[in-house]
């Protein structure tokens, strides 16, 4: 009896393992999965390469209506964690690599620093001096952040300067607070602290 006892235990931990992994391992398909937060559950995926801010997909198994390759896929959420497909900026020559979501809601945006391998950083500008306004340079050495907006579309655009007071531009109290700041404090967390402040705006 007692026996028994301890196997039920253990299949019910067992189960409850299982069904965290697949709700943590999923595949937005197309743009309105991720829109409506609604992806498909991921039977298999294996990661190839994974940093803090990056992943490579080597291969995903799923049973869902239009799957039809990793690098058409939106987006991927891994171990709770949203990944954008980087496909979708004209600037990245990229297949089945997807970047960290560090800021979710209205507005997403992901980062591209300096961990980046460097066919990546080359493609993103690094190593230019033509993208005046685009490379934030900060305390964590270069930066470029790139962002959508949800209700624009699945394409992501460069967040400089320009574009995110445009975009603060809705409130005057948070446009002023972010050009006092920005005279002293020139950073990428900067810049995604006040996307972050605008996102709430918009809950």
């Amino acid at each position: 009896m007692r026996n028994t006892l301890i196997l039920s235990i253990y299949l019910s931990i067992f189960n409850l393992f299982g069904q965290e992994s697949k709700i943590n391992n999923a595949v937005f398909i197309n743009f309105e999965q991720f829109k409506d937060n609604k992806p498909c559950e991921v039977e298999i995926l294996n990661i190839k390469d994974k940093t803090d801010l990056l992943l490579t997909v080597k291969n995903i198994d799923l049973n869902c209506k239009g799957f039809k390759k990793i690098n058409k896929t939106i987006a991927i959420r891994y171990n709770q964690d949203l990944y954008y497909n980087m496909r979708y900026n004209v600037e990245f020559m990229t297949k089945n690599r997807f970047s960290k979501l560090i800021v979710k809601g209205k507005y997403c945006a992901f980062l591209v620093d300096e961990s980046y391998p460097i066919n990546i950083q080359g493609q993103a500008g690094f190593n230019t001096g033509g993208l005046v306004g685009a490379l934030i340079l900060g305390p964590n050495g270069k930066n470029k952040i790139y962002y959508l907006d949800i209700d624009k579309g699945h394409k992501t655009k460069v967040l400089n300067k320009t574009r995110l007071r445009k975009l603060l531009a809705v409130d005057e109290e948070l446009l002023n607070a972010f050009d006092n700041e920005i005279k002293e404090n020139w950073s990428a967390k900067l810049f995604l602290n006040y996307l972050e402040q605008l996102n709430k705006k918009y809950e």
